[in-house]
């Protein structure tokens, strides 16, 4: 549990960084990497049964994460297309 629990937190630090740089390209690879951990941590039986008190504690605080950085990267991706929009709304105006 140890490990992947690590590795999980790690993708978190490396999803928080690629939020703050609006790097989607790479939000989407590490989400679909953090999804992958956390499906192979739920579907070891093994760990089921042994998951200790502070280990629920973290895996509540990553649903709390994952749904903020839903509400975050839906927010930075719409301001995103925004611009981008404007900017070639501004670029045919201006060929014109």
């Amino acid at each position: 549990m140890e490990t992947h629990l690590g590795k999980i937190k790690s993708l978190q630090s490396k999803i928080e960084a690629a939020l703050k740089d609006s790097d989607f390209e790479k939000l989407a690879n590490l989400s679909t990497e953090l999804t992958s951990s956390v499906e192979d941590l739920v579907s070891n039986s093994i760990y089921k049964k042994n998951v200790t008190e502070s280990e629920l504690v973290d895996l509540q605080s990553l649903l709390s994460s994952v749904e903020k950085y839903q509400e975050i990267t839906s927010t930075k991706f719409k301001a995103y297309t925004s611009k981008v929009s404007r900017n070639q709304k501004m670029h045919q105006a201006y060929k014109q």
